[in-house]
């Protein structure tokens, strides 16, 4: 069984618009414009009428302001990490950990090794939620500024 378009509109014109939008134009008369959920169809006999149109697109609501539902957020607060253990740590173990990557917990050493993925696994599956992880860099190293 073949489709055959609604009465009033044209076989060029049916691929391009929705099944309800194709309804619409086909009970409207020819210089009517068709406006629902699926868009706004404007007949080439209105061109140029821009008023007209625009009073039609109002009516229709096309030009509401979206419905906004008011949500109070409240404000949260979140304390600092205090990462000064782990600080401390580093600061006394730089040189025996040079070059390494280091996973801690506090001033506790999860595991350390040349890939840091691996050291972070590592870490994890000890137990620890969220190590710190960092290449530690030798003392004598300068620090990189950027480019």
């Amino acid at each position: 069984m073949r489709e055959t378009p609604p009465r009033g509109l044209s076989t060029e014109l049916r691929p391009f618009l929705s099944d309800q939008l194709a309804h619409n134009v086909a009970i409207y008369p020819k210089d009517r414009m068709a406006i629902d959920n699926a868009g706004a169809f404007i007949p080439r006999s209105r061109f140029g009428h821009n008023e007209e149109i625009m009073r039609e697109l109002r009516r229709a609501g096309v030009f509401s302001p979206p419905r906004v539902e008011q949500v109070r957020l409240r404000p949260t607060t979140t304390q600092p990490i205090d990462c000064t253990r782990e600080l401390r740590w580093l600061a006394e173990h730089r040189d025996e950990y040079a070059g390494q990557w280091v996973a801690l917990d506090g001033d506790r050493l999860l595991s350390y090794g040349p890939n840091a993925r691996e050291v972070y696994q590592a870490a994890r599956r000890s137990g620890v939620e969220i190590p710190v992880v960092v290449q530690v860099e030798s003392a004598d190293k300068l620090p990189f500024g950027g480019w």
